[in-house]
């Protein structure tokens, strides 16, 4: 399985504007075998796209496409990690 760690690295080693990654786990922390990078810069989030699709990642192709998810900004993901950090540090 890919951690956070290892799918941040590898965006981050060629795209310096990688602000986040995350490997969606379910219930018992097993990868559901998606996850998502964030980037500060518009162009570099283009160019992961173009050359990072189809490639891989530890025994696993990669797909590469941007979220339909609406935009959000820096602060808002900032802001999100902090409190789940907090989360866990209270529950372990």
């Amino acid at each position: 399985d890919v951690t956070d760690t290892q799918l941040f690295e590898h965006f981050q080693q060629h795209y310096s504007s990688a602000a986040m990654a995350k490997v969606v786990k379910d219930k018992n922390g097993v990868s559901k075998g998606y996850g998502f990078v964030s980037f500060l810069q518009p162009l570099d989030c283009a160019k992961a796209i173009r050359e990072k699709d189809q490639t891989w990642l530890g025994q696993r192709p990669i797909r590469v496409k941007r979220s339909d998810w609406k935009d959000r900004d820096f602060g808002t993901v900032q802001k999100k990690n902090k409190k789940e950090a907090k989360k866990q540090k209270r529950f372990g």
